[in-house]
Formats: C-alpha cells, sequence, structure tokens
C-alpha cells in the first residue's frame, strides 16, 4: 500500500481542491457525491494522504461502487454458456479518479484494488459475477484491461472482470 488511507466518504474529507482533469469526475466528488450516498445509489470511497490532519482530509482519489447487472447478451460466449439468459448481478464501478498531483504514483492501482477487495467481500453476502467499469476513454481502458478487465459485446470500453478472477488473484497475492 502507499501513503494513503482508503476511507468511506465522510463530512470530514475535504473535496473542494480535487482535480484530475476530468470535469465530470471532478464536479460528482465536489458537488453530487453527498445526495448519492444519501439516497443510497453508490457508495464512495477516498483516499486521503497517511499522516494528515484529522479534522482536514484532503481527498486525492476516490472511487465509487455500485449494484448492477449486465444484459445476458453483452456477454462474451466463453462467459455466457452455463448461465441462465437474464440480467447477471455486478457490481458497478461508476468512477475511480486520481487527483492530478498524485497520479502515476500508484494511487489507481491501490483504489482499483481496494474496490476489487470490496467486491470480494460483498460477494461472500450476495451474488456478484463481475465488477463492471465504463471507461470513459481509450487510455482508461486500457488502465483496466492491464488488470484483466474484457470487454462486453455491447461496446469496446464497456469491460468487465468476473469474481472468480478477483478471486484467484487476491488468493495469488495472499
Amino acid at each position: 500500500m502507499g501513503t494513503w488511507i482508503i476511507d468511506a466518504i465522510a463530512t470530514r474529507h475535504d473535496r473542494s481542491g480535487f482535480s484530475c482533469g476530468q470535469p465530470s469526475l471532478d464536479e460528482f466528488l465536489q458537488t453530487r457525491v453527498s445526495q448519492y450516498q444519501r439516497r443510497n445509489l453508490g457508495q464512495t470511497f477516498v483516499a486521503v494522504p497517511q499522516g494528515e490532519d484529522a479534522n482536514n482530509h484532503r481527498v486525492i482519489g476516490y472511487y465509487t461502487l455500485a449494484a448492477s447487472a449486465v444484459a445476458f447478451q453483452n456477454l462474451p460466449l466463453v462467459r455466457s454458456r452455463r448461465l441462465p439468459k437474464h440480467p447477471v448481478p455486478v457490481v458497478l464501478l461508476a468512477r475511480l479518479a486520481v487527483d492530478r498531483a498524485h497520479q502515476r504514483k500508484g494511487l489507481g492501482e491501490g483504489l482499483l484494488l481496494d474496490a476489487l477487495q470490496r467486491t470480494q467481500a460483498i460477494a461472500t453476502e450476495l451474488g456478484i459475477y463481475a465488477v463492471e467499469v465504463d471507461a470513459i476513454d481509450d487510455s482508461v481502458a486500457a488502465f483496466y484491461t492491464r488488470y484483466g478487465f474484457a470487454p462486453l459485446l455491447d461496446q469496446p470500453r464497456h469491460l468487465f472482470l468476473p469474481i472468480e478472477t478477483i478471486d484467484r488473484a487476491i488468493d495469488a497475492a495472499s
């Protein structure tokens, strides 16, 4: 792990100066995340520098998880062969962003791994087939494919990672 702590978002977290280079991701964190939390539409987890003043946690990265489903016809044949022909339950990695000052330092990977571990924990209590992500552009899609995400059939940047792959990766790392 890096020199940050990942925790569920709370009012103590300072989101005001966050800038990742994608206005929609900045705007979500700064103005809409509280509504999503209150309405239980997604759960957001933030990274703050380790050792920061406990009353002023500056957010340097975040991700949001939500429940979702992937249409059966969007799964590659190798994955859909033994599944019932209805929507497949997944965890949607709705957003993942790192502040510009902290990019290319391993924080994106740290956030992704934390999200995958949380998903694995959820999957012990609830049926989850995979993690789903809609990459905002090709470079973001390339980031996810480095970690084993594969495209769904509806569009090349709509990606998924089966829970069995997550289980194997986490077991291998233990």
